[in-house]
């Protein structure tokens, strides 16, 4: 088991004004994305610090604040918002050492986005500029990275299926995946890269 650290400490970080985490409780995706940019960066570092591999501390940071989204009824007041936060920080770490892996796996429970969550998404963001970006930078990657890419995330094979079908080894399919991924995040910024992961291309209506 690895030694526990300690969060970083919490007057580094811009405050969170108790609006705004109302207005997230409510489910203003554009405040939560104050929330993301605010905490990101040290979540992403502070799981790297623990686990030192920095696409698996990407992951674990995307999935954390896919966590705090989905139970975003449960944000309180700013004096407990960063100890709340990187608890499941080292919860997903802890989760990441006992596995010896880690996937996107909540991507299944946010496929039925609900309705009104859909229409703020499209009003506040760009939803096809946004897939323009992606669709070119797909067009710009070498044809078998593409090709593996949109097997996975666009047909849902799984890693060993794709290897399957395509004759390559199991670690040349997750290496593209990878440098594919880098590559969408790069062009998207860390932001619109979470929201078109786990809102735009695991929901359908969103999707097409």
């Amino acid at each position: 088991m690895p030694i526990k650290q300690a969060a970083p400490r919490q007057h580094h970080f811009m405050q969170i004004t108790s609006q705004q985490i109302e207005e997230i409780r409510a489910g203003k995706i554009k405040t939560f994305e104050i929330l993301f940019n605010t905490y990101y960066p040290r979540v992403k570092s502070f799981a790297f610090g623990m686990i030192k591999d920095q696409y698996e501390a990407e992951e674990i940071a995307q999935n954390v604040f896919l966590k705090l989204w989905s139970n975003r009824e449960k944000l309180s007041s700013d004096n407990t918002l960063s100890s709340y936060i990187f608890t499941i920080v080292q919860n997903e770490v802890y989760d990441f050492f006992r596995e010896k892996h880690y996937s996107l796996g909540y991507q299944e429970k946010m496929l039925s986005t609900p309705q009104n969550l859909q229409y703020e998404i499209d009003s506040e963001y760009n939803i096809k500029e946004i897939k323009s970006i992606v669709n070119r930078t797909l067009q710009n990657m070498p044809p078998q990275r593409r090709t593996i890419y949109q097997m996975s995330r666009e047909q849902f094979l799984s890693n060993d299926e794709i290897a399957k079908t395509l004759g390559l080894s199991k670690r040349t399919v997750e290496k593209h995946i990878s440098l594919a991924l880098a590559t969408i995040k790069k062009n998207l910024g860390d932001f619109l890269f979470w929201l078109f992961i786990f809102f735009i291309t695991s929901n359908p209506q969103l999707r097409a």
